[in-house]
Parts: structure tokens; C-alpha cells; sequence
């Protein structure tokens, strides 16, 4: 009977295996700004179809003769997409007792959209208007 070693296996060294994760955390290191960046283009889409969405309501109640954009001294932009959250009841007018209320909206997704609205002064009405890029 003949007693023969097995043949030698293969292995990685300690080396070779702190180069690999070496290698992998700076891959990582590169790749987690460039994710962070999309997270706040998608935060930053968002909140501009929820300040299109204020727009379009605040210039709806404008043309029906409600008065509902807040003075900058009672928290401007930002307290009139409130208001918009909480709902504004027209008192006259064909729509008498009609609520126009937004979708509810967090703080922070208010705050978000004030950064795309401005407050328009024209003749006969006030109201929000969306300044942020135009949508495709």
C-alpha cells in the first residue's frame, strides 16, 4: 500500500485578501457620493411637482377672487402652502363650499417646495407661482 499527500490546494494569501478588500472600500468610497447625489435629485424632483401642485392651486383660487397667499411677515411662501395643506373653503361664488386642499405634505416636503415658489403681484390677485426648471 502505497500513502500518497493530497495535492496542494489553492488558497489566497492574508496579502491577496487585503488587497481585495482594500480595493472594494475604495470602490465603495467612490460610488456612495455619486447614490447621495440621486437621492437628492429624486428629493428634488419631487419637491417640485409638489410646488407645480401648489402653483396650480394657488392660481386657481386667484382666479375665483379668494384671497389666500399669506404677507411675508405671517410666514409667506411657506405658510401659504400650509394653509394649502390644511384646505381654503371658498365662500362665494360658483364654487361656494368647495375645500381645495393639496395632498398632505410634511414639513420637510413644504419646506422643499417653498424653494420653487415666489409670490406674484399682479393687478387684481395674488398668488404662488412655481419658479423652478419647467418639466419635460
Amino acid at each position: 500500500m502505497r500513502f500518497e499527500l493530497p495535492e496542494r490546494t489553492r488558497a489566497f494569501s492574508l496579502v491577496e485578501m487585503l488587497i481585495v478588500v482594500s480595493v472594494i472600500g475604495i470602490m465603495s468610497m467612490l460610488a456612495i457620493p455619486a447614490f447621495s447625489s440621486l437621492n437628492e435629485k429624486a428629493h428634488d424632483a419631487t419637491a417640485q411637482r409638489n410646488a407645480q401642485n401648489i402653483a396650480q392651486i394657488s392660481a386657481t383660487l386667484s382666479q375665483i377672487g379668494v384671497a389666500h397667499v399669506l404677507p411675508d411677515s405671517l410666514g409667506g411662501v411657506e405658510a401659504t402652502a400650509r394653509l394649502l395643506r390644511e384646505g381654503v373653503i371658498v365662500d362665494r361664488g360658483p364654487f361656494k363650499d368647495q375645500e381645495f386642499i393639496i395632498r398632505p405634505l410634511s414639513e420637510e416636503e413644504i419646506t422643499r417646495a417653498a424653494k420653487f415658489l415666489n409670490v406674484a403681484y399682479d393687478l387684481s390677485e395674488i398668488r404662488l407661482i412655481y419658479s423652478g426648471p419647467l418639466s419635460s
